[in-house]
C-alpha cells in the first residue's frame, strides 16, 4: 500500500501515519510506503463557491495513479477541504468494496485550531489515523458500524474523537475473511 500527498503534506504526519496503519494492518498489509512524488491537485476539483473540492475526483486520481504505478492500494492525503455534492464536507472517502484501491483523507478539518481550539499534535495525530484507517476499511469491503468500532461514521469531529481507533470483532474477522478467499 502507498501514501500519496496531494499539496504540502508535513513529512512527520507521513511517517507516524505509515508507522500506525502498519500496526493497524500488520496481517493484512505487506507494506506501507510512503510515496516520493506529490500528485497534483485534480483539475476541475475546486469549487469557489463553496472554497472546497469534490473528493470524487482524488479518488480517480489516485486509481490512475495506482493502475501506472506497483501499489495494491493508496490513501491519498491532502490539507485541502474535501466534500461530495450530498454533504457539506468529508474527513475522507474511498472506494467500497474487494475491487477497491483508492482511499483519501483530509486533514484540514482534523485540527483542533479549525475548531478554535489551541494546537494539539497527539490530538491531530490520533485523528488522521483514525480516518486513515477507516477509509482504508472501506477498501477492504467494510460498512459504517454502528458499535464500539473504527468503522463508526464520522459526522463530526466529535464522532471521530469518541470512536475507539480499532475495529471492532465482527469487523475485523470481515476483514480476515476477505483477505484469505
Amino acid at each position: 500500500m502507498g501514501l500519496l500527498c496531494f499539496g504540502k503534506v508535513d513529512f512527520e504526519i507521513l511517517e507516524y501515519l505509515q508507522e500506525k496503519l502498519a500496526e493497524v494492518f500488520s496481517e493484512i498489509l505487506a507494506e506501507i510506503q510512503i510515496i516520493d512524488e506529490n500528485c497534483n491537485v485534480p483539475e476541475n476539483s475546486y469549487n469557489p463557491e463553496r472554497n472546497q473540492y469534490l473528493s470524487p475526483l482524488f479518488l480517480l486520481s489516485i486509481r490512475h495513479f495506482r493502475d501506472e504505478n506497483k501499489y495494491d492500494k493508496i490513501l491519498g492525503i491532502t490539507p485541502l477541504d474535501l466534500y461530495i455534492d450530498q454533504l457539506n464536507f468529508v474527513f475522507g472517502q474511498a472506494e467500497f468494496g474487494l475491487l477497491a484501491k483508492a482511499a483519501m483523507i483530509s486533514l484540514h478539518r482534523l485540527h483542533p485550531e479549525f475548531y478554535g481550539q489551541p494546537p494539539n499534535k497527539n490530538l491531530f495525530l490520533k485523528r488522521v489515523v483514525k480516518e486513515g484507517t477507516h477509509e482504508i476499511g472501506h477498501t477492504f469491503g467494510l460498512e459504517h458500524c454502528n458499535k464500539q468500532c473504527i468503522m463508526v461514521f464520522s459526522n463530526s469531529i466529535m464522532d471521530t474523537d469518541t470512536k475507539p481507533a480499532r475495529f471492532c470483532e465482527e469487523c475485523l474477522k470481515k476483514i480476515q475473511k476477505r483477505i484469505k478467499s
